[in-house]
Protein backbone atom coordinates (compact mmCIF):
# COMPACT_ATOMS: atom_id res chain seq x y z
CA UNK A 1 0.00 0.00 0.00
CA UNK A 2 2.33 2.55 0.65
CA UNK A 3 4.35 1.32 -2.29
CA UNK A 4 1.56 2.30 -4.14
CA UNK A 5 1.23 5.78 -2.41
CA UNK A 6 4.55 6.63 -3.55
CA UNK A 7 4.45 5.31 -6.77
CA UNK A 8 1.12 7.80 -7.43
CA UNK A 9 3.44 10.94 -6.11
CA UNK A 10 6.20 10.02 -8.65
CA UNK A 11 3.73 9.56 -11.34
CA UNK A 12 0.42 11.44 -10.78
CA UNK A 13 -2.82 9.24 -10.41
CA UNK A 14 -3.54 8.69 -14.00
CA UNK A 15 0.00 8.01 -15.03
CA UNK A 16 -0.15 5.27 -12.18
CA UNK A 17 -3.40 3.77 -13.25
CA UNK A 18 -1.69 3.19 -16.59
CA UNK A 19 1.03 1.69 -15.30
CA UNK A 20 -0.87 -0.76 -13.12
CA UNK A 21 -2.98 -1.61 -16.05
CA UNK A 22 0.24 -2.35 -18.42
CA UNK A 23 2.17 -4.20 -15.41
CA UNK A 24 -1.53 -6.88 -15.46
CA UNK A 25 -0.68 -7.09 -18.99
CA UNK A 26 0.84 -9.70 -20.73
CA UNK A 27 2.18 -7.64 -24.02
CA UNK A 28 2.49 -4.75 -25.67
CA UNK A 29 -0.86 -2.22 -25.80
CA UNK A 30 -2.04 -0.01 -28.48
CA UNK A 31 -4.10 3.31 -27.17
CA UNK A 32 -6.77 1.90 -27.89
CA UNK A 33 -6.58 -1.11 -25.74
CA UNK A 34 -5.37 0.85 -22.81
CA UNK A 35 -8.50 3.66 -23.38
CA UNK A 36 -10.79 0.48 -23.62
CA UNK A 37 -9.58 -0.82 -20.44
CA UNK A 38 -9.41 2.40 -18.38
CA UNK A 39 -12.27 3.37 -19.29
CA UNK A 40 -14.01 -0.31 -18.55
CA UNK A 41 -16.40 0.77 -15.40
CA UNK A 42 -15.59 4.38 -15.52
CA UNK A 43 -18.02 6.65 -14.59
CA UNK A 44 -16.83 9.80 -16.92
CA UNK A 45 -14.94 8.29 -19.81
CA UNK A 46 -11.19 9.57 -20.70
CA UNK A 47 -10.29 10.75 -24.33
CA UNK A 48 -8.62 8.84 -26.29
CA UNK A 49 -6.21 12.21 -27.05
CA UNK A 50 -5.87 11.82 -22.62
CA UNK A 51 -4.61 8.54 -22.63
CA UNK A 52 -2.11 9.11 -25.92
CA UNK A 53 -0.46 12.19 -23.91
CA UNK A 54 -0.13 10.21 -20.60
CA UNK A 55 1.46 7.35 -22.73
CA UNK A 56 3.92 9.57 -24.35
CA UNK A 57 4.46 11.54 -20.87
CA UNK A 58 5.35 8.07 -19.54
CA UNK A 59 8.03 7.17 -22.77
CA UNK A 60 9.53 10.33 -22.45
CA UNK A 61 9.92 9.73 -18.86
CA UNK A 62 11.77 6.44 -19.64
CA UNK A 63 8.98 4.51 -17.81
CA UNK A 64 7.51 2.88 -21.27
CA UNK A 65 8.66 1.94 -24.46
CA UNK A 66 7.17 1.92 -27.75
CA UNK A 67 7.60 -0.06 -30.84
CA UNK A 68 5.99 0.60 -34.14
CA UNK A 69 2.83 -1.45 -34.85
CA UNK A 70 0.97 -0.52 -38.31
CA UNK A 71 0.40 2.80 -37.98
CA UNK A 72 0.13 3.25 -34.65
CA UNK A 73 2.48 2.29 -31.65
CA UNK A 74 1.95 -0.01 -28.94
CA UNK A 75 3.27 0.38 -25.06
CA UNK A 76 5.35 -1.49 -22.90
CA UNK A 77 6.76 -1.11 -19.38
CA UNK A 78 10.62 -1.07 -19.33
CA UNK A 79 10.54 -2.52 -15.50
CA UNK A 80 8.11 -5.50 -14.40
CA UNK A 81 6.59 -3.69 -11.40
CA UNK A 82 7.11 -0.62 -9.27
CA UNK A 83 10.45 -1.82 -7.60
CA UNK A 84 12.27 -2.40 -10.84
CA UNK A 85 10.84 1.03 -12.16
CA UNK A 86 12.64 2.90 -8.59
CA UNK A 87 15.99 0.39 -9.12
CA UNK A 88 16.37 1.96 -12.93
CA UNK A 89 15.43 5.82 -11.23
CA UNK A 90 17.78 5.26 -8.72
CA UNK A 91 20.65 3.76 -10.73
CA UNK A 92 20.34 5.64 -13.67
CA UNK A 93 20.09 9.29 -11.55
CA UNK A 94 23.24 8.15 -8.84
CA UNK A 95 24.70 5.13 -11.17
CA UNK A 96 27.79 3.33 -9.35
CA UNK A 97 27.58 4.91 -5.64
CA UNK A 98 23.76 3.75 -5.86
CA UNK A 99 24.93 0.23 -5.95
CA UNK A 100 27.37 0.52 -3.50
CA UNK A 101 24.94 1.63 -0.84
CA UNK A 102 22.73 -0.94 -1.68
CA UNK A 103 25.51 -3.56 -1.39
CA UNK A 104 26.51 -1.82 2.09
CA UNK A 105 22.70 -2.08 3.13
CA UNK A 106 22.65 -5.60 2.14
CA UNK A 107 25.53 -6.52 4.01
CA UNK A 108 24.05 -5.49 7.16
CA UNK A 109 21.06 -8.06 6.75
CA UNK A 110 22.67 -11.32 6.16
CA UNK A 111 19.66 -12.92 5.17
CA UNK A 112 18.85 -9.88 2.42
CA UNK A 113 23.04 -10.33 1.53
CA UNK A 114 22.75 -14.30 1.04
CA UNK A 115 19.86 -13.26 -1.49
CA UNK A 116 21.77 -10.92 -3.21
CA UNK A 117 24.46 -13.40 -3.78
CA UNK A 118 21.79 -15.91 -5.09
CA UNK A 119 20.39 -13.71 -7.42
CA UNK A 120 24.24 -12.79 -8.32
CA UNK A 121 25.12 -17.02 -8.95
CA UNK A 122 27.53 -16.60 -6.09
CA UNK A 123 25.82 -18.92 -3.74
CA UNK A 124 27.55 -20.33 -0.80
CA UNK A 125 26.04 -23.91 -0.56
Amino acid sequence: MADRVEQRRRLGSLEAEVMEMLWAADGPRSVRHVLETLNDGRRSPLAYTTVMTVLTRLTGKGVLVRAQAGRGFVYSPVAGDEAGMAVREVVRDYGEAALAHFVEQARADPKLYRRLRRLMGEDDG
